[in-house]
C-alpha cells in the first residue's frame, strides 16, 4: 500500500478532528479522570434527563420539541445529543462543570435552537381556520391516534391547538381548562385542580366553545347564522 504524503496526512488529520470535534481530546482528558466512568456517566445523564423531563413538561405532544417533528422521543433526541456532544468533541467539557451540568447546557442550547427554527417554519406556514367540527374532535375525542395520522394531519392540528391557545391567552381558568383537556383529563378530574363542580367545569367548557366560536380564526356555519 501507497505511503500518503506527509501533506495529506496533515490535511487528513485535520478533517478528522473537525468532524470529530475540535474538544476531543480535552474532553477525553477529563473524561480518563473520572474515577469510574460507568457510574458518572450513569449518574451523570439520570441528572440530565431529570432536568429535560421537567423542562419539557406537556411540551412533547405538539409543536418543537414533538416526535413527529424531532423523528424521535423529545427525550432520547436532546439527552442523545448532549451525550455525543461530549463523546465526539463538539462541544467543550469546561472546567466549571460537572458532568451532569455540561450535558445539561448542551441539551438546553439544543432545545433552544430547535424551538427558534420551530418557529421560523411555523412563520412561513399558511395561518389556520379551525371549524366547528374540529372543535368538537379536540374537546371530546379523547381516543388514541388513528394509525393513519401523518406528519401532515400533525402540522395541521398543531396549528388548531397554537390557534385555540392564542384566543384564550391571558384567561386563567381558561388557559387550565384547555391544558387539561389536551392532557385527556375528565370533567370530575378538572373540577379538581380548578376547584370547581363538575356543573360550573361544564359551565366554563361551554364559555371556552363560546370564546373560540366567536372569534375571527373560528369559522362556525351556527354562529354566522347567529349572526
Amino acid at each position: 500500500m501507497a505511503e500518503i504524503p506527509r501533506g495529506e496526512k496533515i490535511i487528513f488529520s485535520v478533517i478528522m478532528e473537525i468532524e470529530l470535534g475540535k474538544h476531543l481530546k480535552w474532553n477525553q482528558r477529563k473524561l480518563d479522570k473520572l474515577p469510574d466512568q460507568e457510574r458518572a456517566w450513569a449518574a451523570a445523564i439520570e441528572k440530565c434527563r431529570r432536568h429535560i423531563n421537567i423542562r419539557l413538561y406537556k411540551k412533547t405532544h405538539f409543536g418543537a420539541h414533538a416526535e413527529a417533528r424531532l423523528g424521535m422521543d423529545a427525550m432520547d433526541y436532546y439527552v442523545g445529543y448532549a451525550i455525543d456532544a461530549v463523546l465526539d468533541g463538539r462541544w467543550q467539557w469546561k472546567d466549571e462543570y460537572t458532568l451532569s451540568q455540561q450535558l445539561t447546557r448542551i441539551a438546553e442550547s439544543v432545545i433552544s435552537k430547535e424551538v427558534e427554527k420551530y418557529e421560523t417554519e411555523r412563520k412561513n406556514q399558511e395561518p389556520i381556520v379551525v371549524s366547528y367540527n374540529d372543535l368538537e374532535t379536540l374537546l371530546y375525542d379523547q381516543e388514541a391516534i388513528p394509525p393513519s395520522f401523518n406528519d401532515m394531519d400533525q402540522m395541521i392540528l398543531e396549528q388548531k391547538i397554537e390557534a385555540i391557545e392564542s384566543i384564550i391567552s391571558g384567561d386563567t381558568e381558561l388557559e387550565v381548562f384547555w391544558d387539561s383537556v389536551k392532557e385527556g383529563g375528565k370533567p370530575a378530574e378538572i373540577a379538581v385542580i380548578l376547584e370547581m363542580t363538575p356543573h360550573q367545569v361544564y359551565k366554563l367548557r361551554d364559555r371556552f366553545k363560546s370564546k373560540i366560536q366567536t372569534s375571527p380564526y373560528f369559522e362556525s356555519e351556527f354562529y354566522a347564522k347567529d349572526k
